[in-house]
Parts: C-alpha cells; structure tokens; sequence
C-alpha cells in the first residue's frame, strides 16, 4: 500500500484532500487511479488507510476507512547529538536516523568544521531535513518522524539533553566499551564528534554533563558512519533493531 504524509490529520477524518508534493507523487510518479488503496499517515503516530475517491488537477481526495495497524516506535528513545559536517552528509544522517528510528537528531555547531549558520539557513536545513524525514518514514514504514533541530554549539546540544543515559563516542584511550556503557533506560542520547573527534575540552564538557566516554572498537570511523553504527547497536542491543 502506497503511503503519504498529510500535515494535521485527525483520526475522525472521513475524507482528506492531499495536495501539493504528496498529491504529485501520487499522480505523476505512481499514476495511481480512484479506487487504489493508500496510506496516510501524520508523522505523530496516526496513520489511516483509504482509497482514493478522486483525483482533480491539483488535489485528490481520498476516502478514509479506517485506523492502520499500529507500527511500533522502539521500546528505546534514540537522540543524536551530531556535529553539524560538510556538504550532503547531514542529509544522509537524517536518512538513515530515521529509518533506524531514531527520536531526534540534534546537529551543533563547531567553529572547527563549519562557517556559523544564521537563522534563515537554519530554516532551509531545518525544511530539507524534514522533507528527508518524510520520505523515509514513508520508505520504511515509520508513522512518527524525528525532530530534527541545530543548537548553537556543543553547550547548548548537552545542557538541553541531560535525561536518560548518556554516552559520547571516543576515539582515544580511557573510555568504556559500547558492551559495557549500555544498560537498559528508555532514553539514550549519544553525541557524535565532527571530523577528527571530539577535542579535550569538548570532552570533558561532555563529562561534566554527564556523558560516558564509550570506545566503539579499533578502527577510526568517518562521523556520519559512526552516527548509523552508534544508533544501530543501540537499537540491537536494547531496541527492536535483530
């Protein structure tokens, strides 16, 4: 069944008009008729199935039947504290995040490996990363997208997410294993360094926020790698990631 995001849908719609981006893909892409099953779905855990009753040239209506069989969100709260890197590959963290079923993503920046971002290019990231978001919920089934946001810096990322257990990765000697720093919670954040790691200081910002230093194996990752591994074992060892 062919699934789309509608902004503000209610669980007593009978009939929901879908258009702009969503109503494009559903004519131009997939050339779905009247009558073809659809999902809708909300992006906070709503979804409802339908068929489509009409297809207009700027807007289809579609006929809702009923709620969806609930698609779990994992037992576990998944947030990323990531620094904010080059080009495409904050684009791929969402991606990926989201499919993972991550809760937030939270990007900061560092004056080591981007220019300061003013508001109105936060706005645009913030608007092409839920976009991102969108289409992978929709690709892989999820019914609640992430919160995606950018903090100022790494102070600000820590001091607005100092519940549940936290842990940062750690690329030098005198941290723990992954094995060893996770137990069970139902909130974990994770923060992610930018290119070259987390500096001295940045670390110990970190631990006095209350960050464990967490050693994720031998081999020195490219952040946006150890973003998706870090999520991955997370989600495996007290998720609903086997």
């Amino acid at each position: 069944m062919r699934r789309f995001f509608k902004e503000g849908l209610s669980a007593q719609a009978r009939e929901v008009e879908l258009d702009g981006e969503e109503f494009h893909h559903l004519k131009k892409v997939l050339r779905l008729s009247p009558g073809d099953s659809v999902s809708l779905f909300n992006g906070r855990g709503l979804a409802l199935s339908g068929r489509i009753g009409s297809i207009g040239r700027s807007s289809a209506i579609i006929t809702i039947e009923g709620p969806e069989e609930g698609r779990s969100e994992s037992p576990v709260k998944i947030i990323l504290l990531q620094a904010l890197l080059k080009g495409d590959r904050p684009d791929f963290i969402v991606q990926k995040a989201t499919e993972l079923g991550a809760m937030e993503v939270c990007f900061y920046l560092t004056p080591r490996t981007v220019p300061r971002v003013d508001a109105e290019t936060k706005e645009k990231k913030r608007g092409r990363w839920r976009k991102i978001a969108i289409e992978a919920a929709k690709q892989c089934g999820r019914d609640v997208l992430p919160e995606v946001s950018i903090a100022r810096d790494l102070r600000d990322a820590l001091s607005t997410h100092d519940q549940g257990l936290r842990i940062q990765l750690w690329e030098k000697e005198g941290g723990l294993s992954i094995k060893e720093a996770l137990s069970p919670h139902d909130l974990i954040t994770v923060l992610v360094g930018p290119e070259g790691g987390l500096s001295a200081e940045e670390a110990e910002d970190a631990e006095r926020a209350g960050f464990k230093k967490v050693s994720f194996g031998p081999r020195i990752l490219r952040a946006e790698t150890a973003a998706i591994a870090v999520i991955s074992v997370v989600q495996h060892a007290l998720g609903d990631l086997y």
